[in-house]
């Protein structure tokens, strides 16, 4: 995982087009593991709309504290499994997480992104709202929640203008 602090000056030296070779075509941005929010909830309880609602807002104004998860080089189409598992191309370490959660599929033209629910135990949501079986395809500023872990989902080139807009 790399910092907010950590790209800022990688963000400043790169164009968009050399920056988004870098990270890939999109970013997960999460909290710090561990760190306390008013969206931790209980391993044990699915996740609540309000709950997540909350913790929202709270990714929305923590940018500086935030930490992107780096992903592997992404094909034209590629399969991206999210869970416990260590094998899983986005590892979460939560107990809330099931060891094979979900399913990222991006595909490259057109260019977007899709998420599916792999039968977890906790669930997946999409901006507070339960995704159930079906698939959802994310758009730019999303908000994931696999169980009690929330990930903002933005597209690289719109991280690159927010590391740029908010340099310190």
């Amino acid at each position: 995982m790399l910092s907010i602090q950590e790209l800022r000056a990688l963000g400043a030296s790169l164009p968009s087009g050399a920056f988004r070779r870098q990270l890939g075509p999109f970013v997960l941005i999460q909290r710090a593991p561990g760190r306390p929010s008013s969206a931790v909830l209980e391993p044990t309880r699915v996740a609540s709309s309000g709950d997540i609602e909350r913790g929202m807002l709270s990714l929305l104004f923590e940018f500086e504290d935030l930490l992107i998860t780096t992903l592997p080089p992404l094909a034209r189409v590629e399969a991206l499994s999210v869970g416990r598992l260590p094998d899983c191309d986005v590892f979460v370490d939560d107990p809330s997480v099931s060891k094979r959660h979900a399913e990222l599929r991006w595909t490259e033209s057109p260019a977007r992104c899709t998420v599916k629910d792999q039968g977890s135990t906790n669930g997946t949501f999409l901006n507070a709202n339960s995704l159930g079986t079906r698939e959802a395809t994310l758009k730019d500023g999303d908000i994931l929640s696999f169980g009690n872990v929330q990930f903002w989902f933005l597209m690289t080139d719109t991280l690159h203008a927010r590391l740029r807009a908010t340099r310190r």
